[in-house]
Formats: structure tokens, sequence, C-alpha cells
């Protein structure tokens, strides 16, 4: 069997969870085993799913709570743990790479799930040189795409091939577009007649949903039954609910918290829009284009995740006014398509978990081969 520990994750629904989550689950249960080292004693909302699949999840003391005990607690896990293979999502999981070369395992992968951050001088420089420090450590270099590889390890790295692209492959069939789930769910959320958009992120500053709370005001002056569906927690929602009130736009948000029926809801919503300020490739975006449905997104995100053709970029420079404009046109447009058909282009591609997870687990079983003999 392949032991995997990954480092570091929260299990509370973000897009490296779910990339893990997805992945795991397609896979030989009795061949490959996934373990976790989460930051703080919270306990993620997806934990209980990993535990199900015979995870162990280890908790250890933030870095900057007692640093001491957690460099302790992290070199304890990885020195007992026999493991074949230690993954760390991104730079700053660097120091699992330097426990697991001092304690000696083989295979050290550092994995890109980010790209078009927007850094300070000082941020910046402080990734260069985790990212120098990890270059010296790891074994090998995976990204989420092309441009989230280009912007941790450089274009020279990636031109040469030094970095493998690890698709952010999802279970297709699990969100393709139903009608009945969708009249279910627009029935009981008293959504029948409403334009329903949606967002499905952490309500966090990177996310943007600030903008997007603008973009809704002048969206509902073009369409009165408007409806925004915000699905996610994070530490900005006191803000955002605040904000809404501000606006006049309370009776047109609605707040649902994180959700295990995403699937669902996405038959259920009409346009996906996601303003982020940064991102890598984000999963909820396969996600939505196996749903069927259209999106307008901020053009700070990679636009090789536009498989259907149906994901429209814009600037965030441009005004909240001009995005409603877009997004109001492009449904008017576009509103007939066939949303079902439109999922089912994605499926037996680089973004199909059925063939991925598959993919990852041999690539996992020779990169041990190779460098076991080394």
């Amino acid at each position: 069997m392949i032991k995997v520990l990954h480092l570091f994750t929260t299990l509370d629904g973000g897009g490296v969870e779910s990339f893990l989550y997805n992945y795991y689950s397609h896979m030989d249960l009795a061949k490959i085993k996934f373990d976790a080292i989460v930051p703080g004693s919270e306990i993620g909302y997806m934990e209980s799913n990993f535990i199900g699949l015979n995870s162990e999840v280890f908790h250890v003391k933030r870095f900057r709570e007692n640093p001491i005990k957690h460099l302790k607690d992290v070199a304890t896990i990885i020195k007992n743990g026999n493991y074949d293979i230690v993954h760390c999502h991104g730079y700053k999981s660097t120091i699992g790479l330097l426990f697991a070369r001092i304690f000696g395992c083989k295979v050290r992968i550092i994995h890109s799930h980010m790209a078009f951050v927007n850094e300070s001088l000082g941020e910046r420089a402080y990734r260069m040189f985790l990212t120098y420090i990890s270059k010296l450590f790891a074994t090998n270099k995976f990204a989420c795409g092309v441009d989230a590889a280009k912007w941790l390890f450089g274009d020279k790295d990636y031109k040469t091939g030094n970095v493998m692209v690890i698709d952010n492959a999802i279970d297709l069939s699990k969100y393709a577009y139903n009608e009945s789930v969708r009249s279910k769910l627009r029935s009981e959320m008293n959504l029948e007649e409403n334009f329903v958009l949606g967002n499905v992120a952490r309500l966090t500053y990177q996310k943007n949903q600030s903008f997007l709370l603008h973009i809704m005001k002048e969206l509902v002056v073009l369409n009165p039954n408007s409806k925004l569906l915000l699905i996610g927690e994070g530490e900005d929602r006191n803000n955002l609910e605040k904000e809404c009130r501000e606006l006049g736009i309370e009776n047109h948000v609605k707040f649902l918290g994180v959700r295990k029926d995403v699937p669902e809801l996405l038959s259920a919503i009409d346009f996906f829009v996601l303003p982020s300020r940064y991102e890598g490739l984000p999963v909820v975006l396969v996600e939505i284009q196996a749903a069927g449905l259209q999106a307008c997104i901020s053009d700070k995100i990679t636009r090789e995740i536009n498989v259907t053709g149906d994901i429209s970029y814009l600037s965030l420079d441009i005004t909240p006014k001009k995005w409603a404009e877009n997004i109001f046109n492009l449904y008017t447009k576009n509103h007939m398509i066939d949303r079902f058909k439109l999922g089912k282009s994605m499926e037996n591609g680089k973004y199909d978990i059925m063939y991925q997870a598959e993919k990852l687990y041999k690539l996992y079983l020779e990169l041990i081969k190779q460098l076991k003999k080394v």
C-alpha cells in the first residue's frame, strides 16, 4: 500500500480539500492511503469524509501560535509515519519537505494551487524565498494548471518539463444538470420566478464577494426579480451581510453557508459569478461547467479552465454596472441552451475523475519506483 501524507490543509471544503477528496474517493483504498496534517484544532466539515475513507487526520499547533510545538509535531508525524510520499500543498508547506528529507521519505512533492496573486514586495520576497527552499528539498513539482505552474516555479521550470500538471478533476455525473432537482429546490427556496445567480466560495478578500454585491445592486435595476445565492462561509460574512443592508439588497441575497448539496444547488442556479482577485484553477469552475452553467469570472483567473466556451472573462477595473450588463445580456441571449448536453461535453477529458484518479495513482507508483533506485 502507498502511504501519502498531505500538508497543510484545513479539510473545510476549500479547493485543495475538494481536490484531495475527489481523487482519494475514486482510488482503490486497498492500494493507497491519504493522511493529512491540519493546522489548528478546528474540525473541518470534510474531515469526517476523509476519516470514513480510513485517513488519519493530525491536528497540530499553528506556527504563529507556538512555532516550536508546531515544528516538533510535524517532525514527529513524518518521522513515525513511514510515508512513501509527502505531498505539500502551497509554498507555505515547505517545512514538510525539509522533515521528509531528513527522515528519509524518497518522494517529496510541492504542489501549486494558486496564480495571479496580488502581492506586496515583502510578500513576493517571502514567497520566492520559501519557493527556493522548497526546490532544494522537493523531488517533484506539481501544479493545478499552467498559470499556477509558472507563478510558483517560473517559466523555465514549466517549459523544460519540470512541473507536472495535475488537473482538478471531479465526478462529472454528480454535477450533471437535473431539471426535476432544479424545480424542487427552486420551489422550496421560493425562487420559481427569479433570475438566480450563484457564487460558491469562501467569504474572503480573495473571492471578492463585496464587489459581487455591488454587481447585484446594479443587476436588480435591470431585473428586479434577480436573486443571489452565496454558498460558503468565511471571515467576511458579517461585513457582507452589513453591506447588503447598506446597499438595500438584503432581500435579493441569500447567505446559505457551507452546503453538502452544492451539485443540486448548481442545477437550481441560472448563472454563476466569480469575481476573484486571484486564483489558481478553481475546482468550482469545473463543477459549474459540468452542470451546464454559464459564468462571468474575473480575468485574474486562468483561461485554460474554459472548456465549454461558456465562461466570459471581465476585468475588475470595469464598473459593477458593466458587469451587471454583461451578465444580463449573456443570460438573455443564451438562456435556452441545453445544459445537460453542455455538461456532457466535459466527459472523458482531463477533468473527468474516473480517468484522472487512476492516472495519479500510477504516477505516485512510478515516482516511488524511480526514486527508490536513486
